[in-house]
């Protein structure tokens, strides 16, 4: 299927459904981009960059495994 072939189509359907198959390209395109940048590994995404460099708080002390079961 060409670009000619597309637009003859295209213009063929009533305007909400053009809208409706650009809503669709669109969400293909985006499909796409993510698979492109899916990290290979959790620790290769933000979430592990969170773990390899956690936020300091000044002055907090997490609580024990005693005292987070006794509450």
């Amino acid at each position: 299927m060409g670009y000619a072939e597309l637009i003859r189509t295209l213009e063929l359907l009533p305007e909400d459904k053009r809208t409706e198959v650009l809503d669709f390209a669109r969400f293909l395109a985006q499909q796409s981009d993510s698979a492109r940048s899916v990290h290979r590994t959790l620790g290769d995404s933000e979430f592990g960059e969170l773990f390899r460099n956690p936020v300091e708080i000044p002055s907090f002390t997490p609580l024990s495994r005693e005292e987070a079961n006794a509450r």
